[in-house]
């Protein structure tokens, strides 16, 4: 029996990274922040409620994690939006703000215990004035204009320069691992997505960049543990459920194969190379009219491709 291989591993990274030459949707934006205790120490599991007066129905939950540290993609930028901070023991606080579209803007808090409030000499405690941006916020702002207008030069010295000022924040590292993707700097994919990684274990379009990294510069074992962590990120991807019915295929487990192939001809029936391995499949099951549905499918879309000769004699023979 012939044994068949997996699809070639930039297919995957590719659908990870969808479109990595735009950070940001045309109405987009991203808001990212920290919160804190009176102290200046950071505060875990703060609630924060995003909400707009435009669509009632509009709510985003979000919660800070372990260094009160939080993020989120605003989708429309062009509306006014109501944030508010809520953590048992502190005080809330509510903001309403306009988030400028394609930028992050850094939104950062701190909240006060009851008896901190008191303490307190004037104003109104239960709101926290909005502090200009700082260096870092300047700089990764900057360095996503660069980015948008095609100075990947420009937009690379300024996400190094966001890492040099907050080494250990995630968005700076995030920031210079998709630019330098975009450049395919591919030692640079690689030295700061792994480092953002470390940081933030659940981010696939930075694993997949790092896929992508690791393939190009021929690093085998690297290439296997980022097949293997985009495969269980993302199971129901055509590529990764292809891949599955191979490893079953290639075991005679035709039966285990058919039904991963059907999901992926499905979804994606321009996939030349799943129609022409589920007819092999129907092959191996004596179902030919599947055989000849899906050789036939195979043909036509890839009538030139390297198992055409296969599929037109088990066609031929099978008439």
């Amino acid at each position: 029996m012939t044994r068949y291989r997996s699809v070639v591993v930039p297919v995957l990274a590719a659908l990870v990274l969808a479109a990595p030459s735009t950070l940001f949707a045309a109405t987009q934006c991203r808001v990212v922040g920290t919160v804190s205790d009176g102290e200046g120490k950071p505060l875990q599991g703060v609630k924060i409620t995003i909400t707009t007066p435009a669509i009632t129905t509009y709510k985003l939950a979000l919660e800070t994690k372990a260094k009160g540290d939080w993020g989120t993609i605003i989708n429309d930028g062009t509306l006014r939006y109501k944030l508010k901070f809520e953590k048992e023991g502190y005080g809330p606080v509510e903001q309403e703000k306009k988030f400028p579209i394609g930028e992050t803007t850094v939104v950062d808090m701190k909240l006060y215990t009851a008896a901190q409030i008191q303490a307190q000499q004037g104003g109104d405690k239960t709101t926290v004035r909005e502090t200009k941006a700082d260096p870092f916020t300047a700089a990764y702002n900057e360095s996503v204009e660069k980015f948008q207008a095609g100075d990947l030069a420009g937009a690379f010295a300024k996400a190094e320069e966001c890492v040099a000022l907050e080494p250990a924040k995630v968005q700076a590292l995030d920031l210079a691992t998709k630019v330098a993707f975009k450049a395919q700097n591919w030692a640079k994919v690689i030295e700061y997505g792994e480092r953002a990684l470390a940081l933030d274990e659940d981010n696939p379009p930075l694993a997949g960049m790092l896929l992508e990294a690791y393939t190009k510069t021929g690093n085998k074992e690297k290439v296997k543990a980022f097949e293997a962590k985009f495969a269980a990120a993302n199971p129901d991807k055509p590529e990764v459920m292809y891949n599955k019915a191979v490893e079953l295929y290639n075991k005679n487990d035709f039966k285990g194969a058919e039904p991963l192939l059907k999901k992926v001809v499905a979804g994606k029936a321009d996939f030349a190379q799943a129609h022409y391995l589920l007819g092999m499949c129907y092959v191996n099951l004596n179902n030919m009219p599947g055989m000849k549905t899906h050789l036939g499918e195979y043909l036509k879309l890839d009538p030139n491709g390297k198992d055409a000769s296969t599929a037109k004699e088990m066609l031929d023979a099978f008439k």
